[in-house]
């Protein structure tokens, strides 16, 4: 029998499990959809539970699958979302719902802190922003201190999930540099920004590398999910981290465009890259001692499944896809989406902009406009502004070639092309589609022992395989910049005039 690892991914609105072979091949897969509840205060919450019984669901899948495959599994590789904080007691019961990395409560406290942003900046090479997990976790302290005085860790995702796999709770270093808490040149908590939120250290997980083995399997999940007591649990890194890694981000100068619920810029980096403007974030790689810096985009794949849901009503026929309809109309829209541009800031702006308040618009609506060209127009937006950061990003870093391209949207050929042709870039995906599981396998697989360097581990697991090349279209590539530039000026007009500091 063969080597198998398991590889559990835990995105916004989903969670799927991925048997790998000892060559990095996937055998299976296994998900169920789970998004979080978002409400219409800006509150984006998720139960605990879901997690919970689904990890359960999908671990006996792939044990089941790794018996018909004949491949003895040697460990569990987990990956997360990033940046949601879940109280929990010392049994590891949640008290609490888990707040999600998009949630927007914790928006007034972040505007009352931000004379401290640069000097949080400097040491965590994060903004002061609703989006990390440090003022999630002081919001409990101040609104909800009865849960803050139970609670035994202010746990990630991915501790959660750890702790239910090994019963210990560890959190890794590019989690924890998501956190607001982490420095980047001691790669350890830091006690004055522990002081700045007011939290208590005893509740944040103890430290570990990304790739690191968390523990054993507990008997009790063993017996529940059928994979064997006592293989290693690993911790891979962030789902970002992951993701990059199983794109090949391996040199510096590498970059990579991960478009998935969120959208996101990573590149890698030998050391910490601080941006004197704030407009990126730098973190810890899941590669152990590197960073990444990064660019992320609130909502991307969000505003797509908006899309399809209000405007594109469900068949009859249970096996149509929405999602395909949404395709083939963007398809159907000629470059410039007959002049309707989008504003993707469906929840705040991202970066470069890092404004809360700024809101979602579709502009330059007739008509004669048609869902046709508003399907583009979404495609588009996002893609524009992902070309805003990739320029930051090189300014920063120099100049950067091919661009590789991952995330659900990535399956889009047309939003292949639409990036390339905006980029004015050669863009390319990966032959694995699973590029965040790929990377957790990766991290795995070199943790236990079956490849010396992460490099060995990719090659092998990419051997043979073409990724899909799209050549920028230099005529696209005019039209698309004049809309860029456009897009950038009215979010500027809207954004110097004082609109989004007015209450909707």
């Amino acid at each position: 029998m063969t080597k198998g690892i398991v590889t559990v991914d835990i995105g916004t609105t989903s969670i799927r499990a991925v048997l790998f072979d000892e060559d990095g091949r996937s055998r299976y897969v296994s998900q169920r959809d789970n998004p979080p509840h978002y409400f219409p205060d800006g509150r984006v919450e998720q139960s605990p539970n879901t997690w919970k019984k689904f990890l359960f669901e999908l671990l006996a899948d792939c044990a089941n699958a790794a018996e018909a495959f004949r491949l003895d599994l040697s460990a569990v590789s987990v990956t997360a979302q990033r940046s949601s904080v879940i109280p929990v007691d010392a049994a590891g019961e949640p008290l609490h719902d888990a707040i999600m990395w998009q949630d927007q409560r914790t928006d007034r406290m972040c505007r009352d802190m931000q004379e401290h942003t640069a000097a949080v900046f400097q040491k965590t090479g994060l903004r002061i922003s609703s989006v990390f997990s440090a003022p999630k976790m002081r919001w409990f302290r101040e609104e909800r201190p009865e849960i803050y005085r139970r609670a035994h860790k202010l746990a990630g995702i991915q501790d959660y999930v750890l702790y239910l796999l090994t019963g210990t709770f560890r959190t890794d270093h590019s989690l924890a540099s998501r956190t607001g808490l982490f420095n980047l040149e001691t790669r350890d908590w830091d006690d004055d920004l522990i002081k700045l939120y007011g939290l208590d250290r005893h509740l944040l997980c103890d430290l570990i590398e990304p790739g690191s083995i968390v523990g054993t399997l507990q008997r009790a999940v063993a017996n529940v999910s059928q994979l064997p007591a006592g293989i290693p649990v690993i911790s891979a890194g962030g789902d970002q981290s992951c993701a990059a890694l199983g794109m090949g981000l391996l040199e510096p100068g590498d970059l990579v465009v991960n478009t998935g619920t969120g959208g996101y810029v990573l590149r890698y980096s030998a050391q910490p890259v601080l941006d004197r403007h704030m407009r990126l974030f730098c973190g810890a790689a899941a590669v152990p001692d590197a960073y990444v810096l990064e660019a992320g985009l609130l909502a991307s794949g969000t505003i797509y499944r908006w899309f399809a849901d209000q405007f594109y009503p469900a068949r009859m026929d249970a096996r149509s896809d929405r999602f395909a309809d949404v395709n083939a109309d963007a398809a159907a829209s000629p470059p410039g989406a007959n002049g309707v541009l989008l504003l993707p800031h469906f929840k705040g702006a991202g970066a470069p902009h890092w404004n809360p308040n700024a809101r979602g618009l579709f502009y330059n609506l007739t008509l004669g406009t048609t869902r046709r060209d508003m399907a583009r127009a979404i495609l588009e937006g996002l893609a524009a502004e992902t070309a805003e950061n990739i320029a930051v990003m090189e300014q920063l870093s120099g100049e950067t070639g091919v661009i590789r391209s991952a995330g659900g949207l990535a399956r889009n050929r047309l939003y292949n092309q639409i990036q390339a042709d905006l980029f004015g870039k050669t863009v390319i995906r990966p032959p694995e589609s699973e590029a965040t599981a790929l990377g957790a396998w990766m991290s795995a697989a070199r943790t236990v022992g079956l490849f010396a360097t992460f490099a060995d581990a990719y090659r092998l697991a990419t051997e043979g395989q073409a990724p899909e090349t799209y050549i920028p279209d230099a005529q696209n590539h005019a039209i698309y910049r004049s809309l860029a530039d456009r897009s950038n000026r009215i979010y500027r007009a809207l954004s110097d005039s004082g609109i989004y500091d007015q209450a909707p």
